[in-house]
C-alpha cells in the first residue's frame, strides 16, 4: 500500500493545452468543464471541485466526479475536502493578528512562549517558523519515525518527542526548507497566547465572523456534512487512502473546507478583514536569507508569476486529498481547486487561469526517448525518499516495457531515457529525474522541476 503523502505535494502529471483566446462566460465554463473532465479521467482522481471568482462575478463554482466512490455520491459546490497546507495561510494569519495586537512579537523565541520546549531550536524565531527557516527538522521527513505513529492520536508532547532533540538541520535563517514541525508549533505559540485551542481561536476570530461555515479542523471522528472520502491510486487502480490521525498535521494542515469558503477567506484576506495590510504585505514578502539571497516564499504564502501574471498561491497535500488556492491581484481573479485524490491541483489552476486571463497556449514538444534494454531499465526500479526536503516518495517500477514514476499519493508517469543516467517525464510536465551512482550502484536521484531541484536517497 502507498504512503501518504502529507501536506505537500510535487506535481508529476501532464498539462493540457489550453486555447490561446480569452473565452466567452459560456465558453469559459466550458473550458473549465473540460479542464476538469479530463484531470479525472488522467489522473484517475474520483471528484473535483472548483471556484472560479474574477472581482465581483463568480464564474465557476461546480463539483465534478465523485466525493463517495462507494456509495456513488457526487461532489457539488458543498463538497467539504481536507485542505492540507492551505491550513498554514490561516495559522500565518491568525499569528499575524496577534502580533498586530502586541500579544506576540515575530522577533520572540519558541522558548518565551513554550518554555517546556527544550530542544535545540528553542532560539528559533516566531519569524524563522513562519518561513521554513528554522532548521528544525520537520517531523514528516522523519521516515519510519513518523510513519508508524501516523494514525495515533498522539498529543502535544508526543509530537514534540519525535523531532524536539534532533540537531537543526542548519543554522536558523541561513537556508529555506519546508517545515511542518514549525507550524504544528505555531499553533501551540497560538494556544499559549490565548488560552484557546487553535480550533477555537480560529472558529472565533476567523471562520464565524468571515462566514465561513464549511470551513473547520478536519477531526476523523467528528460528522461533518458533505465531507467527501479520500483516495489514493495504485498500481493504476482507485483505493481509499490509508487513514491518518488528524492531530498530527495540526496548524500545518489539518482543516478542512470547500472551493466556495475558501474563495471568501481570499477576499477577506486581501481586503484587510483578517489582517491589516501591512502584515499582509510581510506575509506575501519574499523571505531573505542571512547570505543576501531570497525565496519567493513569506509566512504561509508563496508570490510567484504565471508567464508575467502575478499570483499569491499555495498547495496543498493530504491522504487522500489535494488542493491549491491561487490569486492573481492585477486581474483579482481567485481559483480554489480541492480534489479527493492524486490530481495536480496547480497544474489544473494553472490551467484555467491561462483560459481566463486569454494566455496563449503552450507548444508542447515530443519527448524523444533513447533505447534502453529492460535489464537497464531494472536497475533503476526502488523507492526513493525525498525527506527532509518533501515529504514525498517516489516508486520507480517496470510496467509494459516503460520505466514509470509514481509519487505517494499521485498517478504513475512514463519515464523517457536520455543518456548517462538522466530521464524527462511527459512533454509538458518540465520533469527531469537524473540518477546518482556510486561505486557502480544507485544511491538516488534528483528531481527538477518548477525551477527546484530536490535530491532523493534510494530506500533499501
Amino acid at each position: 500500500m502507498p504512503r501518504p503523502v502529507i501536506l505537500l505535494s510535487v506535481a508529476l502529471l501532464l498539462a493540457a493545452p489550453l486555447s490561446a483566446q480569452q473565452p466567452a462566460p459560456a465558453q469559459l465554463r466550458a473550458g473549465v468543464d473540460s479542464i476538469a473532465l479530463a484531470a479525472l479521467r488522467q489522473d484517475l482522481t474520483p471528484g473535483l471541485s472548483i471556484a472560479v471568482v474574477r472581482g465581483t462575478d463568480t464564474l465557476v463554482m461546480k463539483g465534478y466526479g465523485l466525493a463517495d466512490v462507494e456509495h456513488d455520491v457526487p461532489v457539488t459546490d458543498r463538497t467539504v475536502f481536507r485542505i492540507g497546507s492551505l491550513t498554514k495561510q490561516f495559522t500565518s494569519a491568525a499569528v499575524m493578528k496577534l502580533v498586530e495586537e502586541g500579544r506576540i512579537r515575530l522577533d520572540a523565541t519558541i522558548a518565551d512562549y513554550l518554555p517546556q520546549y527544550d530542544g535545540p531550536g528553542r532560539g528559533v524565531t516566531i519569524h524563522q517558523l513562519l518561513n521554513h527557516t528554522s532548521g528544525i527538522p520537520s517531523y514528516t521527513g522523519l521516515g519510519e519515525a513518523f510513519w508508524e505513529k501516523s494514525r495515533l492520536d498522539l498529543t502535544h508532547e508526543q509530537m514534540l518527542e519525535m523531532f524536539e532533540d534532533d540537531p537543526l538541520e542548519f543554522m536558523p535563517g541561513t537556508s529555506w526548507s519546508y517545515n511542518n514541525s514549525g507550524y504544528y508549533l505555531l499553533g501551540m505559540v497560538i494556544e499559549a497566547v490565548t488560552g484557546e485551542s487553535y480550533e477555537e481561536y480560529l472558529a472565533r476570530t476567523q471562520w464565524r465572523p468571515l462566514g465561513l461555515e464549511q470551513t473547520s479542523y478536519c477531526r476523523q471522528a467528528e460528522i461533518i456534512p458533505h465531507r467527501a472520502e479520500g483516495y489514493a491510486v495504485e498500481a493504476g487502480v482507485v483505493i481509499n487512502a490509508p487513514p491518518l490521525s488528524m492531530n498530527l498535521p495540526g496548524a500545518a494542515g489539518a482543516l478542512c473546507s470547500t472551493p466556495r469558503d475558501l474563495v471568501r477567506w481570499n477576499d477577506a484576506l486581501t481586503s484587510g478583514d483578517v489582517v491589516n495590510a501591512p502584515s499582509y504585505a510581510t506575509m506575501i514578502a519574499p523571505t531573505r536569507l542571512l547570505n543576501d539571497s531570497t525565496v519567493d516564499y513569506g509566512y504561509g504564502l508563496a508570490a510567484g508569476d504565471l508567464e508575467g501574471h502575478a499570483v499569491v498561491a499555495h498547495s496543498g497535500g493530504i491522504n487522500g486529498f489535494s488542493a491549491y488556492l491561487s490569486y492573481y491581484p492585477e486581474a483579482d481573479l481567485t481559483i480554489a481547486v480541492l480534489a479527493n485524490g492524486p490530481t495536480a491541483t496547480g497544474r489544473v489552476q494553472a490551467d484555467i487561469a491561462r483560459l481566463v486571463l486569454g494566455l496563449p497556449s503552450r507548444e508542447v514538444a515530443v519527448v524523444e526517448e533513447q533505447p534502453l534494454s529492460d535489464a537497464q531499465r531494472a536497475q533503476y526500479v526502488g523507492t526513493y525518499d525525498l525527506a527532509p526536503a518533501l515529504p514525498l516518495q517516489v516508486n520507480v517500477f517496470m510496467q509494459d516495457g516503460r520505466l514509470m514514476a509514481q509519487g505517494t499519493g499521485q498517478g504513475a508517469i512514463p519515464l523517457s531515457y536520455q543518456g548517462g543516467h538522466r530521464f524527462l517525464g511527459p512533454a509538458g510536465t518540465g520533469i527531469e529525474i537524473e540518477f546518482t551512482a556510486e561505486d557502480g550502484a544507485l544511491t538516488g536521484f534528483t528531481l527538477r522541476q518548477g525551477g527546484g531541484a530536490f535530491a532523493a536517497r534510494r530506500v533499501p
